[in-house]
């Protein structure tokens, strides 16, 4: 049976997540509500950061 990438896939999402809450930081500046746009970068500083975790953790796990 084949193991699928759980960590891989997870990392990916977080990933592509977080330049989901970039996105409307931009979005939020341009309507120059300021608090929420320091808000989402903090949420997407944070979800990078978890990303980069599993990544290493992915990374780890496949390596014998």
């Amino acid at each position: 049976m084949r193991k699928l990438p759980y960590f891989q896939v997870l990392c990916g999402l977080l990933l592509v997540s977080s330049l989901v809450f970039f996105w409307q930081c931009i979005a939020h500046l341009a309507r120059r509500d300021y608090v929420a746009a320091g808000m989402l970068t903090v949420i997407g500083i944070a979800t990078l950061w978890v990303g980069s975790e599993l990544a290493r953790l992915s990374l780890s796990e496949r390596d014998p």
